[in-house]
């Protein structure tokens, strides 16, 4: 990834003089569209989507191609998943050959940026003949809406959301009753306290299966009502109290025996499904694997999930999800472009998504047009209420984040294994500006 980055970079100083004062510069206003026609378009799209989300992908897209009024023809094209198609976008980049609409993550958005790549759809977003009504912007769930502006590049809007996913805690709720618990704990302290009932080592039995993965992280600092970067968003923070008191924390869990590393992939999800550990944090995508677990186990029993522990006001939790970008050509094909994200996220398209994927919609209507769904599917429902009466936090879109995340990932391992922690948090906050500044635009 680093040695990807840094090609971009090199991209951006050898072909900026392309688009410094280019035909394409003026795409990013509100009104540099106002005049275009998008007729007759054929619009390339590099997406992620395998097997059943393929599918529906597909048919949404056939949906678009057989019914817009303006002829305007989608191709998809499986470009592999998101690793792949941020490799292969830095070759089509170098090459010039990049595909009208390409999926990909906040921060890999921001690196294909560098090169001046991506269309700032905020020209299209604000557009009075084309972009969102008052009611769309109304419709749609701003937390969600708000993940692709970009204040690296100066509050650009780098992409567009087609579904989210969040993280949640999951527990067996059985279990916590049978343990004298009426409620999943709100506070932390009782969290520990639900950990240390549930431990038996006898009986092989712990409290929390702890995931090192930075998305964790992030949503254990937020829950504290911390975050990883500065106000102004141009320093990482990541020697604060919150992270302290998240690292001090999880820390004495894991040394008390109540919680315990995931010992192998996706072992959280078989320890849970066969009554091992009470709690366990995840995506809610995962909604439909921990149910087959616990379904398929020995002794089935009544499971759900919640936003976990906070010491906040409100519930939070961490939202994320990949977004779709329009790379720069021509106002026609761009425009063709966006119609085909308009036609995503609509209602309609944004229902059969949910239904095929369980990611969460990016609007709120959709809810009223999955009653249905939502009887078949009482944990999604359940989650989704969740969501919509919690705050929602962001990871940072920024350039070289994928490997901050894998150094918060490797600190955490280490302080576990009983690296001191302000050193480690220390170290980590310096080497996270490193990688700030030598990769920023």
């Amino acid at each position: 990834m680093k040695k990807a980055i840094m090609l971009l970079s090199i991209l951006a100083l050898l072909t900026g003089f392309l688009f410094a004062g280019g035909g394409n510069e003026g795409a990013s206003s509100a009104k540099a569209y106002d005049t275009v026609d998008p007729s007759g378009q054929t619009v390339v799209f590099w997406h992620a989507s395998s097997k059943l989300h393929g599918e529906a992908l597909e048919k949404i897209i056939n949906e678009f191609n057989s019914t817009n009024e303006w002829g305007i023809t989608v191709v998809p094209e499986f470009a592999g998943y998101y690793s792949d198609i941020y490799n292969k976008m830095t070759t089509a980049i170098a090459g010039n050959s990049t595909p009208d609409l390409v999926v990909g993550y906040q921060n890999s958005a921001a690196s294909f940026q560098l090169s001046d790549t991506l269309v700032d759809l905020n020209g299209l977003v604000n557009n009075k003949a084309w972009g969102l009504s008052k009611e769309d912007r109304d419709d749609f769930i701003m937390d969600f809406l708000d993940q692709d502006v970009n204040a690296q590049f100066g509050g650009q809007r780098l992409g567009f959301p087609p579904n989210r996913s969040v993280q949640m805690t999951y527990y067996n709720q059985t279990w916590l009753e049978k343990l004298g618990f009426e409620a999943p704990p709100q506070s932390w302290d009782d969290f520990y306290a639900v950990c240390k009932a549930a431990t038996e080592s006898a009986g092989d039995t712990y409290g929390y299966a702890i995931s090192t993965d930075a998305s964790n992280i992030f949503a254990m600092v937020v829950s504290r009502g911390g975050s990883v970067l500065n106000k102004d968003q141009t320093l990482y923070t990541l020697n604060t109290p919150e992270m302290k008191d998240t690292m001090t924390f999880m820390k004495k869990l894991y040394d008390d025996g109540y919680g315990r590393k995931i010992a192998e992939k996706y072992g959280d999800q078989t320890d849970f499904g066969v009554g091992k550990v009470m709690f366990t944090t995840s995506s809610s995508a995962g909604i439909p694997y921990y149910d087959k677990a616990v379904m398929g186990s020995e002794k089935p029993f009544e499971w759900s999930l919640y936003a976990g522990p906070h010491s906040t006001k409100k519930p939070t939790l961490n939202l994320y999800g990949p977004s779709v970008s329009i790379c720069k050509s021509t106002p026609e094909k761009e425009l063709a472009a966006w119609l085909f994200l308009k036609h995503y996220t609509n209602t309609a398209s944004q229902t059969e998504w949910v239904k095929a994927t369980n990611y969460y919609p990016v609007r709120k209507s959709v809810k009223d047009s999955l009653s249905s769904y939502l009887v078949e599917n009482p944990k999604y429902a359940e989650s989704f209420e969740v969501l919509l009466n919690s705050d929602g936090y962001s990871e940072p879109p920024f350039i070289g984040w994928d490997e901050i995340r894998d150094m918060l990932d490797a600190g955490f391992n280490a302080i576990l294994d009983g690296a001191a922690i302000e050193k480690t948090l220390i170290d980590m906050e310096m080497e996270a500006n490193d990688i700030m500044a030598s990769s920023a635009p």
